[in-house]
């Protein structure tokens, strides 16, 4: 009888070999050769699912986002205040370990590649509006029980926050005195408290 492969699943196991790869050697080392190796697999495996090194990178892309959700969930459903919340999904996207660091080197690749390309913009975009949304809901959540200030303007301290995270991380990948500082204690705290505080 032939074996029965979930090929969803193979998916996602490439996908999160890249993602160890990206992590552990950068992402100039996510090749189909060495993902396919991650994975005790042959190139041919993972020729047989990606055409290419770019369709691996944004599976790769795509399945960070879906863990990245997954931790957006599981902190909301926590029993925290609004701004301990906050705090919680600032460090979940800052590069703080290896998952965080690879799904940051991801981003960047694909920061630079959605500035020529129309689909890689659109799926930047999406995650980028997603996190916007977590953010804005933390704040409605937080506005109605009465832990934060009912005038703080949710959209615009999303967006605030999303541009202080983005650019201490995308930056820290760079330069080891920024991921130094990014990695610092009560890092993701002060880019929280700065957000809300600006824009009350």
């Amino acid at each position: 009888m032939p074996k029965v492969v979930d090929h969803e699943q193979r998916r996602r196991e490439l996908a999160d070999a890249a993602l160890s790869l990206a992590a552990r050697d950068g992402l100039a080392a996510v090749t189909t050769r060495a993902t396919a190796a991650e994975c005790g697999w042959s190139t041919g495996v993972l020729n047989h699912y990606f055409s290419s090194r770019h369709d691996l990178l944004l599976a790769a892309l795509r399945r960070a986002g879906t863990l990245q959700g997954q931790a957006y969930q599981q902190i909301i459903a926590t029993d925290a205040d609004a701004r301990a919340k906050l705090i919680a999904i600032t460090e979940s996207v800052l590069p703080l370990d290896d998952r965080r660091l690879a799904m940051t080197r991801i981003f960047l690749f694909f920061y630079a590649e959605g500035a020529a390309q129309e689909s890689e913009r659109e799926e930047i975009a999406g995650f980028l509006a997603r996190w916007r949304l977590v953010i804005r809901s933390t704040i409605a959540e937080g506005q109605r029980n009465g832990g934060l200030d009912a005038a703080i303007d949710g959209e615009a301290v999303a967006f605030l926050l999303q541009f202080l995270t983005d650019g201490a991380s995308l930056e820290a990948v760079v330069d080891p005195a920024t991921m130094e500082a990014v990695r610092s204690p009560g890092f993701a705290e002060r880019c929280v408290d700065t957000a809300l505080s600006a824009r009350r």
